[in-house]
């Protein structure tokens, strides 16, 4: 296989490279059934599974850690299987998808709601006359937008016949429109589904609200299991780190040539740089999301993992230590203002830091000063888009980096001189 940068990298094993990543998966679900009861795991899944898991709910307090790691790695197999069965390999796009579901897991998502919305997307290539595999990644990330399937099913008492078929729809929608959005934000927003997912939210919402319906946001923010998750976490970072120097063999050229990449979609970084530097980046950035963390004094929950697990899925698909500091930076400078209503720590900072990271692109192409910009920028408008789609999207700071990209792609095209 050519590398797209024309240095040459260790070849790993399409084999090896499924056990790795399953074996992430199969961990957090040993995790989970080791730290509870059976008793306690049936009830701490119900509790999951009948939750509208609206922004902001933190399942490790609705269900109790054990069972909401093995709520995430449930999602994260299943995610896994699906790309097995239609034959795709773990690309940049196939891990942060899988390892994205995998974060959701701990706060939105649930085994049984993001069907509905995989369906639609295939029902979706089948009225395109496509294999469901050219579509696969929409349907994997558009289940953002379970949160509309549980809420008319759970709040409105619409009944499981209802949410089902608004998640087939929601879903069926959402390829074409994540693909037509790409345009607009010219792939600097790492997130794009999300950013479609915003605008599904608001169409939904918006019907809602005409017929007397409406979504409200949640605040289930956990902070008693703060240093458990904190072991978990940065252990698991730390032995990504350390199996990508072997798969390296300590030979990091090739790395070094990854960090240089501006990250703008579609960068697999598994393909032009290989497994192994990849996986090292993965471990590098989810353990920078965790520092960041630790000096906001922070707390690690549902959420904040979800997060650095997404940021760390991310990380074979455009994001690298040089391209995400600049943009969480620039949202930890918005924390200082004096306008500001939030502290580092506060959920809605804490999550733009780290989520935020989707405009890692604009700093990789533009540079650091226009990360910062983005990251200050981007936590203004995050904390105010979530009622637009009713926190029925959970990749709101998705939907922000796409407003946010585009605002400054325009800017900087129409800026630009030929000089």
């Amino acid at each position: 296989m050519n590398s797209l940068w024309n240095f040459d990298y260790i070849e790993v094993n399409e084999k090896i490279k499924d056990k790795i990543i399953l074996f992430y998966l199969v961990l957090l679900l040993l995790i989970g059934l080791i730290l509870d009861t059976p008793s306690a795991l049936y009830t701490g899944m119900k509790n999951i599974f009948l939750s509208t898991g609206t922004l902001l709910t933190d399942y490790m307090i609705v269900g109790g850690v054990g069972a909401a790691l093995i709520n995430g790695s449930f999602i994260g197999i299943l995610g896994y299987i699906i790309l097995k069965i239609n034959k795709v390999s773990f690309s940049g796009p196939a891990i942060a998808s899988v390892f994205t579901m995998t974060g959701f897991g701990f706060f939105g998502k649930n085994l049984w709601s993001v069907v509905p919305i995989i369906l639609g997307t295939y029902l979706y290539s089948k009225v395109k006359k496509q294999k469901f595999k050219s579509h696969i990644f929409p349907a994997l990330f558009g289940t953002a937008l379970v949160p509309l399937v549980t809420q008319v099913a759970f709040e409105f008492q619409w009944g499981l016949l209802a949410s089902i078929s608004i998640g087939i729809i929601s879903g069926f929608i959402i390829s074409p429109i994540s693909s037509h959005l790409l345009i607009v934000n010219e792939g600097y927003n790492l997130y794009n589904t999300g950013f479609a997912a915003g605008f599904i939210g608001l169409l939904f919402v918006s019907i809602f609200r005409n017929f007397g319906f409406d979504s409200s946001s949640v605040m289930i923010w956990g902070t008693e299991n703060s240093q458990l998750l904190r072991k978990i976490f940065i252990s698991i970072f730390i032995s990504m780190v350390i199996c990508g120097t072997i798969l390296t063999k300590g030979k990091f050229k090739n790395y070094i040539e990854l960090v240089k990449h501006p990250g703008t979609l579609i960068s697999d970084f598994p393909y032009s740089a290989g497994f192994g530097s990849t996986i090292l980046n993965m471990g590098l950035v989810g353990l920078i999301g965790a520092i960041y963390i630790d000096l906001v004094n922070g707390h690690y929950n549902g959420p904040t993992v979800g997060a650095l697990l997404t940021m760390s899925g991310f990380a074979a698909f455009g994001k690298h230590p040089l391209n995400i500091t600049p943009v969480m930076f620039g949202a930890y400078l918005a924390t200082l203002t004096d306008f500001t209503v939030y502290s580092a720590n506060n959920p809605t900072a804490l999550l733009a830091a780290l989520f935020g990271t989707t405009l890692a692109p604009l700093s990789g192409a533009y540079g650091p000063l226009v990360g910062i910009l983005a990251g200050f920028t981007h936590l203004c408008i995050v904390s105010n888009v979530g009622v637009l789609h009713g926190w029925l999207n959970l990749y709101n700071n998705g939907f922000s980096g796409g407003i946010v990209a585009t605002i400054f792609i325009a800017l900087i095209q129409g800026l630009k001189t030929d000089k």
